[in-house]
């Protein structure tokens, strides 16, 4: 792993990259960092933490200032917030596996290879609602085939499948159906200190 992904590693604790492998030397260092943490930890460490490892796993979304910006809907202010950041279309196109990472979902975005209701979009941070339709351009559907066959050989994506989300991996097109009842994240996130 290079060392500026591991400098972000050791600074939570944990790793936080889906996609890359800790080698040993680098899994003994976050272990010794996870003993020396847990003795003496304040709340606003704990609560700085979460929002790291949120904000990481978000692809480095300022959680700060979508939690400042954000007013409380029916939902506690938490879930408001993690279900509008599940709803934009860079963090939908890593759930529908389109994409490995946000950042990939984000450079597709941003040179105009998807489309939402067969209009083209290119702003990551674009809301999706309930019914929309996503697709890829047709002139680029083979390349994603072809890079999804190959992380689901190499197992290197997640494999839950989103039970909001309604996917044609041969038409590679997507419906969002309602909004996610449930965030599964890959490491542990203790979403009550978010308040």
């Amino acid at each position: 792993m290079p060392a500026s992904r591991f400098k972000t590693c050791r600074q939570i604790s944990e790793n936080v990259w889906q996609t890359k492998k800790l080698t040993q030397k680098q899994k003994a260092i976050i272990l010794k960092l996870r003993k020396k943490t847990n003795k003496k930890q304040s709340d606003f460490s704990k609560e700085l933490q979460t929002i790291q490892k949120l904000s990481l796993f978000y692809g480095k979304l300022p959680i700060k200032k979508m939690q400042r910006s954000k007013t409380q809907t029916y939902l506690d202010k938490k879930n408001s917030l993690l279900f509008d950041i599940e709803r934009r279309l860079d963090v939908i196109l890593v759930r529908l596996n389109f994409c490995l990472t946000i950042f990939q979902a984000r450079q597709l975005i941003s040179h105009k290879k998807i489309c939402v209701n067969y209009k083209m979009v290119n702003i990551p941070g674009f809301q999706l609602s309930n019914g929309d339709l996503i697709s890829i351009q047709d002139n680029f559907i083979y390349f994603i085939r072809s890079k999804i066959r190959q992380n689901f050989q190499s197992n290197r994506i997640w494999r839950i499948k989103p039970t909001h989300l309604e996917v044609n991996y041969k038409t590679l097109k997507a419906v969002v159906l309602y909004e996610p009842q449930q965030i599964q994240f890959p490491y542990s996130i203790d979403l009550d200190l978010l308040d």
